[in-house]
């Protein structure tokens, strides 16, 4: 930082403070939309380099800031976090569907706002002039994102500047969920404070050894007692269930989200039980384990998985969130006890009886510590692997089902899948077998159509896998600019559209009337879609960039000569048009169409 009488242009600022923090977070792009009172932070962002000449940040310029959000969303979920840059009012505005759908699902994204400068609020205050793309001089931005992050910096003293930047980010890690930082334009070039050591997350909870050790002393911290003992009676609870007959864990998101997946490792080989999945949480864990069932989420629940969940004596449920889409489409009106027991939100829930403040790490260890004390032998034996489905000839015409089969067959660890809601996901890609932890990608509870394009243009920025996005013709039409980005970026990410001209779930929703078999009732007129040339939207998107590639698939043959292709081709953007008659549909949608 420079002293009272001079100015060096090289020393730290608050813009350049922002890029090194998140830098040091292994964020390395940083996904924005340009407005005047952000260009003079993405000037820095695009001028700050380390002594070895790189840059900080990668600016990664989007078509639109809802754009721009996903992929802050999409490159979190892959790479642990993100950050997005736009303008206040019409560009906050926009970005604000995206960081609502990472709050709800719980993927930490850095939000920067720039705002006006000191002067122009001054200005707005007193003298009533409002400035362009401002809504008044109340703290908007404040107001519509406090309810979606769990932090909100306005920086408008460069000085407060490293503390307020420290304080967001800390949340936002810590927390796992998005934070807003607003920055006056007037402070992006203001020297600051250099940063000093590196951040870290603060523990939600103390570890179960301090709290037991804090309850055992002479004289028990009454607090930590009441939580031990909330602890050790949901891990009995848990315990209890484990110990009948033949149980079977059912696994959700929060094993990612709290990174237990070692620990759930540790316990399903302790117990030796099968387990299934939440779609939230499929890919939690790798797939390829023996002891593995597919999906458990009614009607969407494949035949097999139901063969061995008939046999179980208990379904103890473990980060698995409560939500309506685990019971969707079935006519079950549970919303309370969703498995016998089960832990998660900080909460273990036994039938009527309900232990707070017990995180999900402290169930397992005394689950575990339980075990060891009392031994435990399981009932189950190794389940047989399921039926691989039969590829139908090469000239049969491409349907859903034989699109994911053969999909199936050619995905492999090295493939990152990012799907989006509806037909592209239940009953889709939720029956791809992922054999990489945290290879599957979905925004499942907030469910925003269009997330899928955008969000894989940001994981495709994890250099160690290859992603393929799977995208149904209504949703891809709301974020379709994306792919511009990818061939801009030189993505080697591939587009699959599921190309059927309606919006299926929609219809499935409404009236699953046109599915029934031989039916020949008519479509929802809303539902109808313009249907588009994917070849020479692919042209236009690129340029014709020789990187750009695009594709329509009819058949079976069509489909496995271009994975063929693609797998040969691997620095390549590929748009596929998968042609799909408008009345087929997933065949894991039976029980749905003919309830």
């Amino acid at each position: 930082m420079s002293d009272s009488n001079t100015f060096d242009p090289n020393a730290m600022n608050v813009g350049k403070y922002l890029a090194y923090r998140l830098h040091q977070l292994g964020v390395d792009q940083l996904f924005s939309v340009p407005g005047d009172y952000t260009s003079d932070l993405l000037e820095i962002i695009d001028t700050y380099k380390s002594p070895k000449g790189d840059r900080y940040l990668h600016r990664i310029g989007n078509c639109n800031e809802l754009n721009a959000g996903y992929a802050a969303d999409g490159y979190s979920r892959a790479n642990g976090l993100g950050a997005v840059a736009v303008t206040t009012g019409v560009g906050s505005f926009s970005l604000l569907n995206a960081i609502g759908g990472s709050f709800v699902e719980s993927v930490p994204v850095v939000a920067i706002i720039g705002t006006l400068s000191n002067t122009k609020l001054m200005d707005e205050i007193n003298a009533g002039e409002l400035y362009h793309h401002n809504v008044s001089t109340e703290d908007t931005n404040r107001t519509v994102y406090s309810p979606v992050t769990v932090a909100f910096e306005r920086i408008s003293n460069p000085l407060t500047a490293p503390s307020q930047i420290d304080a967001a980010i800390i949340a936002c890690i810590s927390k796992s969920k998005p934070v807003a930082i607003e920055i006056m334009e007037d402070c992006y070039y203001m020297p600051c404070a250099n940063p000093e050591g590196t951040l870290s997350p603060v523990p939600n909870y103390e570890s179960l050894p301090v709290l037991q050790g804090m309850a055992a002393q002479s004289a028990p911290n009454k607090y930590a007692a009441q939580i031990v003992q909330a602890i050790e009676k949901a891990a009995e609870a848990v315990y209890a269930k484990i110990s009948t007959e033949k149980p079977i864990l059912w696994i959700g998101k929060e094993i990612a989200t709290r990174k237990l997946q070692s620990k759930f490792a540790a316990l399903q080989q302790a117990i030796g039980a099968p387990y299934v999945t939440s779609f939230l949480g499929k890919a939690v864990v790798s797939e390829d384990n023996p002891w593995f069932l597919g999906m458990h989420d009614a009607v969407f629940t494949s035949d097999y998985t139901n063969s061995y969940l008939k046999q179980s004596t208990a379904i103890i449920g473990l980060g698995v969130w409560n939500t309506d889409l685990n019971t969707f489409g079935s006519k079950s009106t549970e919303t309370g006890n969703i498995t016998q027991v089960f832990a998660s939100r900080d909460m273990v829930k036994d039938g009527e009886n309900l232990y707070v403040q017990v995180s999900l790490e402290h169930v397992i260890d005394a689950v575990m510590a339980l075990i060891q004390k009392n031994g435990y032998k399981s009932s189950w034996q190794q389940p047989s692997p399921p039926t691989i489905p039969t590829i139908p000839a090469p000239q049969t015409s491409i349907t859903y089902d034989s699109f994911f089969a053969v999909l199936d067959q050619h995905v492999n660890d090295n493939h990152l899948i990012v799907a989006d809601i509806g037909l592209s996901s239940f009953g889709g890609s939720s029956s791809l077998k992922i054999n990489r932890q945290d290879g599957f990608l979905a925004q499942n509870i907030w469910a925003s159509i269009g997330w899928s394009v955008p969000a894989g243009l940001g994981a495709s920025f994890r250099e160690d896998v290859r992603t393929f996005v799977i995208v149904g013709d209504g949703a891809f039409k709301l974020t379709c600019q994306a792919v511009s980005t990818m061939v801009q970026e030189g993505r080697n990410a591939v587009v699959f559209v599921l190309n059927n001209k309606v919006y299926g779930v929609e219809q499935m929703l409404l009236d699953p009337a046109p599915y029934k078999t031989g039916s020949s009732a008519p479509f929802e007129e809303a539902n109808i879609l313009q249907e588009w040339d994917y070849v020479s939207l692919m042209k236009g998107f690129s340029n014709n960039s020789g990187n750009a590639k695009s594709a329509v698939v009819n058949t079976i043959g069509d489909l496995e000569s271009l994975l063929e292709e693609i797998s040969c081709n691997k620095a390549s953007t590929y748009l596929v048009s998968i042609n799909l008659d408008e009345r087929d549909y997933p065949s894991a949608w039976k029980l749905f169409v003919n309830k």
